[in-house]
């Protein structure tokens, strides 16, 4: 009789967490001497977007469906996100008066990182299965009870293509997990709360490229270590790294010691264990690596979309402006990084005030805190800012508004004088968001290898990947995580409910 060892690739330890450590081996075991705990189909590890979604469409592929969630609650990033789905094209942005489409969307985000003198580096059709199918990821979200806003906001780029899902901005994130993951269970998935991936199981005994992926070990609420079979295949849905410091050190070593706004559980645990197995890692670095937001001081509420929509200008506490902030919160996060920023103020008038208080400037409003002060002097005052240079930054940027051309950092949009009052002050710093750099995958969601080639029975999906359109060289604003998620979420869900059981 021929007798099968199988190997289990350890997603613990320091020497795994950079990524270049040996591999733990379970003693070789043979076939016959492993107990496994529990036996499913398709094997999930994540259940936040991405994952709920793989889940559902493995259950219509008719697949027996385990998803292990580390937390003790559904969400991961998603839960803690705005809940914009970006794409293009939609009906929703027809109805809204808003000429787009995919095409439209695919070649603003192919000019935007021309313009940005990129060039395309891995293949596309990765991210263009997003671009193309979205639009019916969203109704097949819609399917399932999930409802989108009437009106589409503006994000990067240069169409609104935000799509928040009701009842909205951040409101809109926890309605859209538990949507999923009651229709989940409904259609007979099972998920298990505090169940942490701790390695994957392959059905060798070597360490080699190639080797199929035939289950996971586990460690439940109760800290007991289970082996769990997967006859069809295992997602990782895991999520990325933003509260890794060890990855984030690795991968993008200029991020390091930056605090993190991101899941404290998104760890890179899924990455770790693909790694090991002798996964592909794309390291991304001209869309920044990791994502970042600004998060308020008062409260700690994260900030983002209203420097594409509203006219105001971005000062650190010397009083000086330090980047276009017409290219969005992305950029000046991370010229704040580069800089050594710490702390910087977002200015505004009230012209800009009365025009977006009921839009982009709302959750701002209601979820931080927005200091009102008669005059530039005491704004620089109370909020402790350079006032001279304040207020020769603020003058110089006026005369530059009148004149139509921005001569400090060149911005072309949003150009508004800041000369009415009262003014506004929002004071913020920048923070880790979500990674960016991701394990590979091929457009069926299989994990590749550094030999370019599918691993056997393990696929990916959500922010595990990373950018999948910034690893590209596209420019941003295109899609999102909650769409990339969605469309990957199904195709694995799909793909690994029909493969040939083991």
């Amino acid at each position: 009789m021929t007798t099968r060892r199988h190997f289990l690739i350890s997603a613990a330890g320091a020497a795994l967490t950079a990524g270049t450590g040996s591999v733990m081996a379970a003693a070789g075991k043979p076939a016959e001497n492993i107990t496994w705990d529990r036996t499913t189909d398709v094997l999930i590890f994540g259940a936040g977007q991405a994952g709920l979604c793989a889940a559902i469409s493995a259950r219509e592929n008719k697949a027996e469906v385990l998803v292990c969630e580390k937390a003790a609650f559904c969400g991961g990033h998603t839960a803690m996100s705005g809940s914009g789905y970006y794409i293009g094209g939609t009906e929703i942005q027809k109805k809204a008066g808003i000429e787009d489409s995919i095409e439209i969307n695919w070649k603003d985000s192919v000019d935007r990182g021309v313009k940005a003198h990129r060039f395309i580096k891995r293949d596309t059709r990765v991210v263009r299965r997003v671009y193309n199918e979205g639009i019916d990821g969203m109704h097949w979200l819609e399917k399932y009870g999930v409802r989108f806003m009437p009106n589409p906001v503006q994000g990067i780029g240069n169409r609104k293509r935000v799509h928040y899902v009701a009842p909205g901005y951040k409101k809109g994130s926890p309605v859209l997990i538990d949507t999923l993951a009651k229709q989940a269970q409904k259609m007979g998935a099972v998920i298990e709360m505090q169940t942490q991936l701790t390695g994957l199981i392959t059905a060798t005994g070597e360490p080699t490229l190639g080797v199929r992926v035939v289950g996971a070990q586990v460690k439940d609420a109760g800290g007991r270590i289970l082996n769990i079979r997967a006859r069809r295949g295992v997602i990782l849905a895991t999520g990325g790294f933003a509260n890794s410091p060890e990855l984030v050190k690795r991968f993008h070593p200029y991020l390091a010691g930056t605090p993190s706004l991101g899941s404290r559980l998104n760890t890179g645990d899924g990455i770790v264990a693909a790694l090991s197995l002798g996964a592909n890692m794309i390291v991304e670095t001209n869309g920044f690596g990791m994502n970042m937001l600004f998060v308020g001081t008062h409260k700690g509420q994260s900030m983002g979309l209203p420097m594409t929509e509203a006219p105001l200008i971005v000062v650190d506490k010397k009083g000086l402006r330090f980047e276009d902030e017409s290219k969005g919160y992305l950029a000046a996060c991370h010229k704040m990084t580069e800089k050594g920023i710490k702390l910087a103020d977002w200015v505004f008038d009230s012209k800009t005030y009365e025009a977006f208080k009921d839009g982009c400037l709302k959750p701002m409003f209601t979820t931080e805190v927005v200091n009102k002060y008669d005059s530039i002097e005491a704004l620089a005052k109370g909020e402790k800012i350079d006032a001279a240079q304040l207020k020769a930054t603020i003058e110089k940027y006026n005369a530059d508004v009148a004149k139509g051309r921005d001569s400090v950092l060149g911005r072309k949009a949003l150009l508004a004088a800041i000369d009415k009052p009262p003014f506004y002050a929002f004071e913020c710093g920048p923070r880790i968001y979500t990674s960016y750099s991701g394990i590979e995958i091929n457009a069926e969601g299989q994990v590749m290898d550094t030999r370019a080639r599918p691993v056997p029975g393990l696929y990916a999906a959500g922010d595990v990947t990373g950018h999948l359109a910034y690893q590209c060289n596209l420019g941003g604003g295109g899609i999102s995580g909650i769409s990339m998620a969605t469309v990957y979420g199904r195709i694995t869900g799909a793909n690994a409910a029909r493969e040939k059981p083991v």
